[in-house]
């Protein structure tokens, strides 16, 4: 044969080749496919104004194990799991014994109202579909999603609290959004740089009615521009073959944009504020149709699949699950494959598919043992690395184009990576505490400030923000406001009037701070009173605050009628109809509008200035009787404000206050700096150590307020699986002990602690920002006028003069009676004081220094180290004195809390027959199942107390009562002293002879040697 002839044999060839190619290529262009729509059968169950619920026809020769329920993602259709019947999910699951359901949230652009659609209405959608099935089959769920389907399956998992769901099953589903940046960066900066690109794209997003399919599709393909370019090609070089390309046609045509939906623009806005901004799925608080949740709140068993090469869901912002969801089982599976490919292909037929029937299987009682991936690699019978199809989407031969724009980058933050905590702290340094401090020193009398101006100016700048959590539900800023101007008219109508003094007695609830707003935005002053006080304690307080008018809630209907009838009695909340209110009292819940959006006309509302009284809030009572503090505008504002600045409080965060409200660190430092913050205010009935970190969790509090010993009792607690795993990011408050502090850190993770010092009446405040030495409360507040350290008496608590009559001021490390001038010229330095001037006038220390000057006495005993951070040391009243010596109550505590059989302490002085002074006593609760060791008790305040401050008597209780403030009582304790004869608990006496501490017996109770 001649070399013509060989050439020009395949001629022919190459002609039909390109005729059937133009053939096909023309049916294309006229049909956009060649053969029939695939599509495996199913019924429509349910149909609801957001989704469509389907039933997929399975193998009638093979028996349903479990019903498991599938969820796509928002911008790609429900074909996701039914692409080609090759590569169909749904085909395989239904093989192999799984009762599939899918939830369809059909094209929104083609539905009524598809654009309107939130992302509540995808989250209930997926829930009350959860709830058919369950009603359907009998049994429970298992959930499939992929990408933000198996977001939606963690959030409708949590929203309600995992029932009806035998397990979850997510594919890619990133839950910790922060660590899907294309480049490794502290968290801190992470959700800075998310916080700056949603502020960027504020503008664009706002007026957005969705995203376009096209344009979702088009972002798949960019992240693997040589991929796209390689499929193209492929389809050129099959066009010719009506066989190949009808097998790969439903795939092209789902990657070519039938497979992208148009995503509604208000779904997408929420999405972008709670997920990506807020990033609510791992820190919690996740709040749907009024309700908050967490992931936490899952207890179903959760398989999550991790894509190696996956650029959308990047593993470490997949396997946050198993940080969010502390408290349930999760397996993790990686799999070598992108985005797609966790679900399309030959990896995700060959082996993510099987994985998941055996997991099924597995959870629903009809396999023995665990899928093969999940067992160690020594059990399993064969390598679970499956080859890649070279012509699926899971591939990814070279990445260059990505890499190359990231290599650079993620070098670069790598090595920022040990300064960034510090770059971040500079950042919220300057953005957040230097306005508000500069605030603070503008605080003169005429500015006006006040609660209810706050809180309406929040509810204009971020209406629709949440506000209070409380109860499982979200209530938003607008609506707070709304119920302040209801209740306000409601009070306005039945006779209060501005400048009375309104008691407010009711338990912890929103509508306390509800009430307060309402009085303060009317022009009153509510008086916070003790929800616990009853009869003649409760008349007196009254009395002493002058109290016209009293708000309480249900629960204290009685307790008012008996101890107030100097005005009207208001009920504010929900109460039980089968027991109506007294016709004697006012029903204000029943009289509220809920038509009012403003205040009543007339009432010159917010009018309130920096000067105003606001409210009144009782002292403890450690020196008399609770006394009446006057807390102005201006003070309310400090307070706020200092605490905004100090814990950095933004929209982002949840503060947690279990601390009850007519406390001053509650309502003032707690409330208030959510308030100023614009954050998000988890309230709390009352401090529980059983509910407290499923309470954190569920709300996602970023901030916990504490008081006293409240953090003892946390840290002292049996240890639970995952408790290090939480969103708090800081403890703020007062009265944390050095040893409880490290136990709290040590135990839980990454968290700061701010120790600060403060007063509920006083003028001075210190705060121990860095947090570098546990136990000090730091320093002043930047800007604050002058304070100082004096000798003192400890027998009448009063400062010590020198001959020309000045205090005497402490050296470093002396313990010294901390006294702040006060200044009329100075914000931060007024003394407002108490409501009854002599009481107020006892507090001031005049010509302490210089002629005309004055100080308020603190009452507190404090020393300064030698780098200028203040101790807290003891309470005047608390110091004793023994063999001429002072002691501090709070230092020898602090010591024996460092015994090993010790759970807690408590110290105080009693007096002793036949000596001078106070003999040191200590109350101790034992640790579960300890003995006491007194040789060990002795070798440890020998070695940490100067000998008058050893202990002399160590009484063993069950409990120590303390006060809801968290401080130990010991009144009681004092007056029973260290007689045996008259106390049944065991006492054990200080004997220094044998170095140990005896049991003390009744005939000799008074011993020789103390």
């Amino acid at each position: 044969m001649s070399d013509s002839n060989r050439k020009s044999l395949p001629v022919p060839r190459v002609l039909r080749r390109v005729g059937a190619g133009a053939k096909n290529a023309l049916t294309i262009l006229k049909r956009g496919r060649l053969g029939a729509p695939y599509r495996a059968s199913f019924d429509v169950v349910r149909q609801e104004r957001t989704y469509a619920l389907r039933h997929y026809h399975g193998d009638d020769s093979v028996e349903a194990v479990a019903p498991v329920l599938l969820v796509p993602p928002l911008m790609v259709t429900s074909e996701i799991y039914d692409i080609s019947p090759e590569l169909s999910a749904i085909n395989f699951l239904g093989a192999n014994g799984m009762d599939v359901w899918l939830c369809d949230y059909g094209n929104p652009l083609a539905e009524d109202d598809g654009l309107e659609r939130t992302l509540d209405d995808h989250i209930l959608a997926v829930d009350d579909a959860i709830e058919t099935v369950a009603r359907e089959t009998g049994q429970k769920v298992h959930l499939l999603g992929y990408s933000q389907g198996g977001m939606f399956c963690y959030q409708a998992a949590g929203y309600r609290r995992a029932k009806d769901i035998g397990s979850i099953i997510t594919f890619g589903s990133p839950v910790d959004i922060r660590k899907n940046l294309p480049v490794r960066v502290h968290d801190d900066i992470a959700a800075r740089l998310i916080k700056v690109a949603r502020q960027g794209l504020k503008g664009p997003i706002e007026d957005l009615d969705g995203l376009p399919g096209w344009l979702t599709s088009r972002g798949f393909k960019l992240l693997n521009p040589q991929k796209e370019l390689g499929q193209i090609l492929d389809f050129f070089g099959l066009l010719h073959d009506r066989d190949a390309l009808e097998q790969r046609e439903p795939k092209r045509l789902f990657l070519g944009g039938d497979g992208f939906v148009h995503w509604p623009g208000e779904a997408l806005r929420d999405f972008i504020d709670q997920v990506i901004v807020q990033n609510r799925m791992a820190s919690g608080g996740f709040v749907v149709d009024g309700r908050t949740f967490s992931l936490s709140d899952i207890d179903a068993p959760i398989l999550y699949f991790v894509g190696q090469r996956d650029d959308l869901a990047r593993p470490a912002a997949v396997r946050a699950i198993e940080r969010a969801a502390p408290d349930t089982e999760t397996h993790g599976v990686d799999i070598p494959a992108g985005h797609f490919g966790l679900v399309v292909g030959s990896t995700a037929m060959g082996t993510v598919w099987p994985t998941v029937v055996d997991w099924v299987r597995w959870k629903a009682g009809a396999a023995d043992d665990k899928p093969e991936l999940l067992r160690p690699q020594a059990e399993r019978t064969q390598d679970d690395a499956k080859p890649v199809d070279p012509q699926s989407n899971d591939d990814s031969n070279t990445r260059m184009l990505y890499d190359l724009a990231t290599e650079l980058a993620d070098g670069l933050w790598h090595k920022l990576g040990d300064v960034s905590r510090d770059f971040s702290n500079i950042v919220d340094t300057v953005r957040w505490q230097l306005p508000r401090l500069a605030q603070l020193e503008n605080l003169d009398d005429g500015q006006p400030v006040n609660i209810g101006l706050a809180l309406e100016e929040q509810a204009h700048a971020i209406p629709d923000k949440t506000f209070f959590l409380w109860d499982g539900r979200a209530f938003t800023y607008a609506q707070a406001n709304r119920r302040v101007n209801q209740l306000l008219s409601a009070m306005v109508d039945d006779g209060a009037k501005p400048g009375q003094h309104i008691g407010v007695l009711m338990d912890n609830h929103p509508d306390l701070l509800t009430a307060v707003a309402a009085i303060n935005r009317l022009g009153a002053v509510a008086v916070l009173l003790n929800s616990g006080l009853r009869g003649v304690s409760l008349t007196q307080a009254l009395e002493a605050a002058n109290v016209e008018w009293l708000v309480c809630d249900p629960a204290h209907v009685d307790t008012s009628r008996t101890g107030f009838d100097a005005g009207p009695i208001g009920v504010l909340g929900a109460h039980d109809e089968d027991r109506p209110l007294p016709d004697d009292v006012i029903d204000l819940e029943a009289n509220l509008d809920p038509q009012v959006d403003a205040p009543p006309e007339g009432i010159e509302a917010n009018a309130g200035l920096a000067g105003d009284l606001a409210m009144l809030i009782f002292t403890s009572g450690t020196t008399g009787l609770p006394k009446p503090a006057k807390i102005t505008n201006r003070r309310w504002a400090m307070a706020a404000l200092g605490a905004a600045a100090a814990c950095m409080l933004s929209p982002k965060d949840t503060v947690y206050c279990a601390l009850p409200l007519y406390h001053a660190t509650g309502l003032l430092v707690g409330c208030g700096g959510a308030l100023i913050g614009g954050a998000r205010l988890a309230l709390a009935r009352e401090f529980s150590v059983r509910q407290f970190w499923s309470e954190v969790r569920r709300y996602g509090a970023t901030v916990v307020f504490y008081v006293g010993e409240m953090c003892r009792y946390l840290v002292s607690a049996p240890e639970q699986p995952n408790e290090h795993r939480h969103p708090v990011r800081m403890f703020v408050g007062n009265g944390m002990r050095a040893e409880v502090w490290n136990k709290l850190v040590d135990r839980f993770g990454r968290v700061r602690v701010l120790e600060f010092y403060g007063s509920t009446e006083g003028n001075v405040v210190l705060a121990n920002f860095g947090g570098e030495k546990a136990g000090s409360v730091g320093r002043p507040l930047p800007g604050t006028d002058e304070i100082t350290l004096v000798r003192y008496d400890a027998a009448s608590g009063q400062p010590l003069r020198d001959d020309a009559g000045r205090l005497r001021s402490c050296g470093d490390d002396e313990p010294g009676l901390l006294l702040a001038r006060i200044s009329d010229s100075h914000p931060l330095a007024y003394f407002d004081g108490y409501l009854d001037a002599e009481q107020t006038e006892q507090k001031i220390i005049r010509d302490g220094f210089h002629d005309g000057d004055a100080w308020f006495n603190t009452g507190d005993v404090l020393r300064r180290d030698a780098d200028g951070d203040f101790w807290f040391v003891d309470r005047v009243g608390d110091t004793f004195r023994w063999h001429g010596e002072n002691v501090s109550t709070q230092q020898v505590a602090q010591v024996l809390d460092e015994a090993s059989f010790c759970k807690m302490t408590v110290v105080y002085g009693v007096e002793v027959p036949g000596y001078d002074g106070r003999a040191g006593m200590a109350a101790m609760v034992l640790d579960d199942d300890a003995e006491f060791d007194g040789d060990a008790l002795f070798a440890l305040v020998d070695e940490h107390l100067f000998p008058a401050a050893h202990p002399r008597f160590v009484r063993l209780v069950d409990a120590l009562e303390h006060t809801d403030s968290f401080k130990f009582i010991t009144t009681t304790l004092r007056d029973e002293g260290a007689n045996p004869t008259a106390i049944d608990d065991p006492i054990y006496v200080y004997d220094a002879d044998a170095r140990t501490y005896r049991p003390l017996t009744p005939d000799a109770w008074v011993p020789e040697g103390l």
